[in-house]
Order: structure tokens, then C-alpha cells, then sequence
């Protein structure tokens, strides 16, 4: 293993969730406080990925076309410069909600292009066996840089002004874009397409998909841990300030908390996948389901520190290794497109339910979100359980090269 480049990747991972994290934690607590009206934090989550809806598609087959450093190089440049974009907004009190959510939606966009081009430069500079081990590293990286972004987003919000806060994002997402720029990558030579063939190639990753139906059974348990995910994170600014009646250093401390549980979850991937084997996703999801319901049930908040530390454990669990096993059973040269299909469904669920959970939440408060959250939750569980059966889950995940 390249030791060198590891550490640049991790850096870039863990710079660029950092300002992510405190990005978004600014942005929904000044959104949810600004409005007093959750139905604009239900609007935030959910537009910000309606974007990809249509996106993914083509960013999939570009990165399996096309260089995947430089892919993923473009698509932090241009999320730098939308965030120029909104500081300057803050700074001449230009800014809307409308203009947030707007915003929101081209950096989420830039967002579809970086994760998929980064995650298929990742299965093409790594053996196939590192896999795993890599991606409980990009794992701890990119939760480890959450953490960090969190407690400054809270610090931030409280104790400093927008535009400086949002200076020290840009900085952030600087200095990951030049990370992915530092990489030592030599692009594998593709043969080159005849002009007209770039809807084939779309056509090739769905009929991939079709064709194996275990990816059905991945890509479903994949989408409810990045619906929790993106929801609980979403809401989270709601639940603080409404059901909890907290200021927003709880809300940073709830959110390092998250991210605590990713960290744990990403140390302890490789021995989890080893313990669990094919009911890794089982007893994932039955974390999920706890943490929802503790949360939805107390105001306390030591109980609450606890539910969303058993959230953060398990989506990141979800997120991390069944993305590893969606990586191995994939062809290389299809890396790209299946990453896209992947985030296709990931974001169309949380696209569907933000604006419910937005009502929801200001009908009947934050806490009946999480509890609303335990349906597919639960629906998962008892998928985890007919997907530990299948006879290549079974293969994938009882190698011990995690």
C-alpha cells in the first residue's frame, strides 16, 4: 500500500468533510432560526439533492469515461467557488432562503460529481483486497473530519459571524481540492468510445444492475442508512432547538457525537466485517433502529446523546461496508456508474421525504421525525436478513482481507 498517497486521500477526505460538516451546521442552524419554520430545513435537505436526480446519470458514465483525479479536481474548484458565491450574499446582505437552498443545490451537485470520481479513482489505485481496510479508513477520515467541522460549526454559529465562518470553510475546501490535486495517480487507458455510444454506456450500467440481484438487496440497505443519515443531520438543528430547547453548542455537540459513532464505526469496520460476516448489516441496522427510538421517545439528554451515538455507529456501518461489498462484486470499468446508480437511489429517498419529514415536523415536532424514521429503518432490518442468505454476500463477506 502506498503509504504516501493514502495519506494525501485521507487528507483530502478528511479537509473536505470538515467543511462540509461545519458548512452545514452554519447553514441549517442560521436557516431554522432565521425562518422559525421547519418546513424550509424539510425544503433544505430535500432540494439540495434533486440536482442529482438527473446528474448522476451522466456523472456516472464520465468517470468511467474520462480521468478520475481531474473529475474530482473540477468538482472542488467549483464547490470553492459557490461558497465564495454565498459568502459574498452574507456579506452584502444579499442573502434569501431561497438563495441558501439554491446554493445548497449546486454545491450538492458538485458533490455527486466529487464522491463518485473520488470513490472509483480509490477501486483503481487499490488492490482489490485493500478495499475494505481503505474504506474503513476513508471512513474514519471523512467522520473524523465531521467531527471537527461540527464542534467548529458550533462554536461558529454562536460566537462568530457568518462571513467569517464561512471564510474558514472556504479555506477548508481549498486545501482539500489541493489534495486530490497532489495525488500521485497514473490513469488507466480506456479504450476511447465512438461518438453516439455515451447513452450505451448509461444503458450498460442498468443492465449490469438488473442482472444482479444482490446489488438490489445492497442498494436498498445502502439507501435507508443514507436516508438516516442525511435526515438525522437535516433535522438535527430542529430537534436541538425545539424538542431539546438547546443552543446551538448542544446542536454542535449532538453532531460530533454523529460523528463519534462514524469514528468507531470506521475504526472498527475491518473487525466488524470479520465478526459479523453476512450479518454485518443486521445488527447495523438494529443499532439505527435503537438510537431512532431512544431519541423520539425522551427529552432527555443524556438519552439523547446516547440514541445519536447509536445512529451515528450505525449508518456509518451501513454506509462504509456494504459499500466496500457493493465495490468488490462491481467490474472495475463500471465502477463509476454504479457509484452514480447508488447515490441515484440514495438521493430520490431523501428528495421524496424531506418535504414529509419537513411537515412532520412542524405538525407534530422533530422527535416524531426519528420515529417516523424507524419504518424503512425496520423494513431494512428484516431485508438484511433475507440479503445475509444470498449466496454471494455470503462469498464477499466471509473474506478476511477486511
Amino acid at each position: 500500500m502506498n503509504r504516501i498517497n493514502t495519506f494525501k486521500l485521507m487528507s483530502g477526505y478528511f479537509l473536505y468533510e470538515c467543511g462540509r460538516a461545519m458548512y452545514f451546521v452554519l447553514v441549517t442552524w442560521f436557516l431554522y432560526q432565521w425562518t422559525e419554520d421547519a418546513i424550509y430545513t424539510g425544503l433544505f435537505v430535500s432540494f439540495g439533492f434533486v440536482p442529482g436526480l438527473f446528474s448522476n446519470l451522466i456523472f456516472g458514465v464520465l468517470v468511467d469515461r474520462y480521468n478520475r483525479k481531474r473529475l474530482a479536481s473540477i468538482s472542488g474548484a467549483v464547490s470553492t467557488a459557490i461558497l465564495a458565491l454565498l459568502l459574498l450574499s452574507f456579506k452584502f446582505s444579499w442573502v434569501t432562503a431561497w438563495w441558501v437552498i439554491l446554493t445548497h443545490m449546486l454545491l450538492q451537485t458538485c458533490g455527486s460529481l466529487f464522491r463518485p470520481s473520488l470513490q472509483a479513482l480509490v477501486a483503481e489505485v487499490f488492490d482489490e483486497k485493500e478495499l475494505p481496510k481503505i474504506f474503513s479508513l476513508s471512513g474514519s477520515a471523512t467522520i473524523s473530519g465531521s467531527l471537527a467541522g461540527a464542534m467548529l460549526g458550533g462554536l461558529f454559529s454562536t460566537f462568530a459571524a457568518m462571513p467569517l465562518s464561512l471564510t474558514l470553510v472556504i479555506l477548508l475546501y481549498s486545501v482539500a481540492f489541493l489534495s486530490v490535486v497532489l495525488l500521485d495517480y497514473s490513469p488507466i487507458s480506456r479504450q476511447k468510445k465512438q461518438s453516439g455510444s455515451f447513452f450505451k454506456e448509461m444503458g450498460e450500467g442498468f443492465s449490469f444492475l438488473s442482472t444482479n440481484r444482490m446489488l438490489y438487496g445492497l442498494f436498498v440497505m445502502l439507501m435507508i442508512g443514507q436516508l438516516t443519515f442525511h435526515t438525522t443531520l437535516g433535522f438535527l438543528s430542529v430537534y436541538t432547538s425545539e424538542f431539546l430547547q438547546r443552543s446551538s453548542v448542544i446542536y454542535g455537540a449532538l453532531d460530533m457525537t454523529f460523528s463519534i459513532g462514524g469514528i468507531a464505526a470506521g475504526l472498527l469496520g475491518a473487525w466488524w466485517w470479520k465478526r459479523m460476516e453476512n450479518h454485518l448489516a443486521v445488527y447495523s441496522l438494529a443499532a439505527m433502529a435503537a438510537g431512532l427510538l431512544i431519541m423520539s421517545l425522551t427529552k432527555s439528554l443524556t438519552a439523547a446523546f446516547a440514541g445519536i451515538l447509536l445512529v451515528g455507529l450505525g449508518t456509518s456501518f451501513v454506509r462504509a461496508l456494504l459499500q466496500s461489498v457493493q465495490q468488490i462484486a462491481t467490474p472495475k470499468e463500471l465502477q463509476g456508474r454504479m457509484a452514480s446508480l447508488r447515490m441515484l437511489c440514495n438521493q430520490s429517498s431523501v428528495v421524496i421525504t424531506g418535504p414529509v419529514f419537513g411537515l412532520i415536523a412542524r405538525n407534530y415536532g422533530a422527535d416524531r421525525v426519528f420515529l417516523t424514521l424507524l419504518i424503512p429503518v425496520l423494513l431494512g432490518f428484516v431485508w438484511s436478513l433475507l440479503q445475509s442468505r444470498h449466496p454471494q454476500f455470503i462469498k464477499i463477506t466471509s473474506h478476511k482481507s477486511a
